[in-house]
């Protein structure tokens, strides 16, 4: 399906048909967000497939029992690693986009200015600033994957009301990790109305802000 066609046909799903799904469809979707930009290639993220009834169904719970949790037939845990904006993590990204040539920083550049600012280096502002840099690129990739699941004609809807405390002990996840969101996922079974949007004239702006 062409991106375009993709974006704008995407809306959230909350209603499930009962069909399981494809593993390669569920792989597809993954790599859409593998393949999301991330900030200084640190790629924070963990995503965490489910499809265990049981499971589900203790996540709806611990999401207000939603029923688009509960009644999907998989779940993606959306997860971050904090600790990858370690200065030695961090570095190791930075020097991979550097030894393909995507940027021509020397060692020495690498080293005692970018890893030494706080422009550039979460890691300097401590855990707080670390997990909001983290938490921003995994909302990209979950992105790149709603869009992606349109392609594979499956359904998804972003689910940010849940307790990340609660679905890390079910999923018992390490502790070096943490739960963002849950992307439910599957055939819908529904066909809403795209969801209205504030018009261009409100959040386009050519040079100044009139």
């Amino acid at each position: 399906m062409e991106v375009t066609k993709a974006i704008v046909k995407r809306v959230s799903i909350r209603k499930w048909k009962s069909d399981a799904v494809e593993k390669e469809k569920i792989e597809a979707v993954l790599e859409a967000g593998r393949r999301a930009p991330s900030w200084g290639n640190v790629q924070p993220w963990r995503f965490v497939v489910v499809q265990d009834k049981e499971k589900i169904a203790k996540m709806a719970e611990a999401s207000g029992g939603q029923d688009v949790v509960a009644n999907a037939p998989v779940v993606i845990a959306c997860c971050g690693v904090t600790g990858d904006f370690s200065r030695k993590l961090q570095r190791d990204a930075l020097k991979s986009v550097i030894d393909v040539g995507a940027m021509e920083w020397t060692d020495d550049f690498l080293d005692n200015v970018v890893l030494e600012s706080e422009m550039f280096a979460p890691y300097l502002s401590g855990e707080v600033a670390m997990t909001i840099k983290a938490a921003e690129q995994i909302m990209i990739a979950v992105a790149y994957m709603t869009i992606e699941a349109v392609n594979q004609d499956l359904g998804t809807c972003w689910v940010g009301a849940t307790s990340g405390t609660e679905v890390h002990r079910i999923l018992d996840l390490p502790k070096s990790w943490f739960v963002h969101d849950l992307l439910p996922m599957g055939y819908a079974n529904q066909d809403p109305d795209p969801r209205p949007r504030k018009p261009g004239k409100e959040l386009f702006f050519w040079e100044k802000v009139d």
